[in-house]
């Protein structure tokens, strides 16, 4: 991968009051990814766009210079007014919450947004805005990129869009107006991802499914405490079951893109989950390889994916005074971090495309010869240590009953997994590009299993 020089976004992300977010607002720390030979055409293609967005395309987050946050129903207004305003636009409802609202499917494409079957010609990106309701930064990034990408005249972002479509899925609109962590129901709906109980989590893992998305990032916040005080925290899957190659992409996603976006802004970056004191980790708090984390999931499925979390209290003095200046940090830093998934994109479509479908037949591969290890603990930076965490010898299928795939069968048409019935029920194959689910779905040792299944050595 060559050297990259990363564009200063400070500019356009200052408030429509006026105020900067330069200087003391964005304490420089660390270096970025490399010297002077990047192509940074696209990002400065969206910073023009984003100085020049009409003021009817403004949000109200930005109308308020970061004061108020953007309501749910004025978000709909807005991505109505976005839909209307350019043909790139595409606005779909994917879903609907307990109570009744939608969930949207914000598609951004050139000329026009592209069916599903044209958009696997190209790319995809994929981001999810905000799946806990009161981290708002995150589907506020969501809009101001969404009308950037719209409205840009470049034709270096309009390129960008000609071969790649980019998604945004408003993933919790009932906690989102309850200002709460849960959905209406008070389930963490990123805790979901394998068991499917939510509509929220049902949408998001339609859209994956039928999408194939190459990259996405899930843009979240987090509460500072003394040792845990960074301005974007970033982790790619740690499930030790991912495809090694599409491990490896989200890291450097992860870390050589979003995270060195940050820094080119002069945003702090740490990886998710550690503590640090004088500079050095010393403890893990998150961060960990449970398969029903977006995250995890991601990598499972075969997508390139990564987090995002950027801190929710007052990092320094200046955001502390101004609740405006604290908000606008916010935003910028989850803003950065999905410039730089656009940006791996822009620079590693082939490679990505490539690289995403030969882990999906190597999975399918492995499924067949019974090959590899399975695992049902540990994580990428740890091997386990328990031998019931671990089956090196894997099965080839797992034998269900019949109930339990009536049961299951919404869930595993959303996964992407199919079976076959025989006398007792069904198998669900190993040899599937989804594999490294069906373990972790019906093995005793899984500790998110969601029904009994019997190992099969043998199909």
């Amino acid at each position: 991968m060559r050297a990259r020089r990363l564009t200063t976004w400070s500019k356009i992300l200052a408030t429509a009051a006026g105020a900067t977010l330069a200087g003391s607002v964005l304490v420089a720390s660390g270096t970025s990814a490399g010297a002077d030979q990047r192509d940074d055409s696209l990002e400065k293609a969206l910073a023009a766009a984003a100085e020049d967005a009409p003021t009817a395309l403004q949000t109200p987050f930005e109308t308020s210079g970061g004061a108020t946050w953007t309501t749910h129903p004025q978000s709909l207004t807005f991505y109505r007014q976005l839909d209307r305003s350019s043909e790139r636009v595409s606005v779909s409802n994917i879903g609907r919450t307990t109570q009744g609202r939608p969930l949207q499917l914000v598609s951004i494409g050139q000329p026009a947004p592209k069916s599903q079957e044209e958009a696997a010609d190209g790319s995809v990106a994929m981001f999810v805005c905000s799946v806990h309701g009161n981290e708002p930064s995150g589907r506020e990034a969501c809009m101001k990129l969404a009308r950037d990408l719209a409205t840009s005249t470049d034709s270096t972002v309009t390129r960008f869009l000609s071969r790649t479509t980019v998604l945004f899925v408003n993933a919790n609109p009932d906690g989102w107006v309850a200002n709460t962590r849960g959905n209406a129901d008070g389930v963490d709906v990123n805790r979901d991802y394998l068991e499917l109980a939510t509509p929220e989590g049902r949408a998001v893992t339609k859209v994956i499914r039928d999408w194939n998305p190459d990259v996405l990032n899930d843009l979240h916040e987090y509460g500072p405490s003394e040792y845990y005080r960074t301005d974007l925290l970033h982790l790619w899957p740690r499930n030790r079951n991912v495809d090694d190659r599409v491990h490896s992409l989200s890291q450097e996603m992860s870390e050589e893109y979003s995270a060195a976006q940050a820094r080119s802004e002069g945003f702090t970056a740490g990886i998710y989950g550690h503590y640090v004191k004088d500079g050095e980790p010393f403890l893990q708090v998150a961060g960990d390889e449970q398969v029903r984390i977006l995250r995890n999931y991601a990598g499972l499925v075969n997508v390139v994916g990564m987090l995002s979390e950027t801190a929710t209290r007052p990092l320094n003095d200046e955001e502390a005074a101004d609740v405006r200046v604290l908000n606008n940090r916010r935003v910028a830093t989850n803003y950065a971090s999905a410039l730089g998934s656009t940006q791996m994109v822009a620079e590693n479509r082939e490679t990505l495309a490539r690289e995403t479908a030969a882990a999906a037949e190597r999975q399918r591969e492995l499924g067949a010869s019974q090959g590899g290890v399975v695992y049902f603990g540990g994580q990428d930076d740890m091997i386990p240590t328990d031998p019931a965490q671990v089956e090196p010898e894997p099965m080839c299928a797992y034998q269900i009953s019949e109930a339990t795939f009536q049961d299951l069968r919404r869930t595993l048409r959303l996964h992407d997994l199919t079976t076959t019935r025989n006398a007792t029920g069904r198998v669900v194959s190993l040899a599937q590009a989804n594999r490294a689910l069906v373990p972790l779905m019906f093995d005793e040792r899984s500790e998110y299993r969601l029904a009994e299944g019997t190992p099969l050595d043998a199909c």
